[in-house]
């Protein structure tokens, strides 16, 4: 099985590029990914040693288009507004990765 997703959205970059190199020598450029890039990457050779199904592999935001993404960010920043210290920090890091999203579509595009 799998190391499940949450556990390595837990780790931090450094512990994912040991983790990566240790039990997937198959994946190449490890040393140049972002956590986000490890955590998707981990997922892919998993999903290609037959660890893990193919639909865990997939993202909230991974089926959303521009529009979409645009609108949840736009409703994130409402959060940020007047909310609380904990629910601004997640709205913020949703935000960071929503943002990263548009711009890979927008350069496969």
């Amino acid at each position: 099985m799998g190391t499940p997703h949450a556990d390595l959205e837990k780790l931090t970059a450094p512990k994912l590029r040991e983790l990566a190199i240790a039990k997937y020598p198959s994946i190449t450029g490890v040393s140049g990914m972002k956590k986000e890039d490890l955590v998707e990457a981990i997922i892919a050779e998993e999903v290609r040693l037959g660890l893990r199904p193919k639909e865990e592999k997939a993202q909230a935001t991974a089926t959303m288009g521009t529009g979409q993404l645009k609108t949840a960010i736009r409703g994130l920043k409402g959060v940020l507004e007047g909310g609380e210290r904990a629910q601004m920090k997640t709205a913020r890091l949703q935000i960071k990765r929503m943002k990263r999203r548009l711009r890979k579509l927008r350069k496969a595009s």
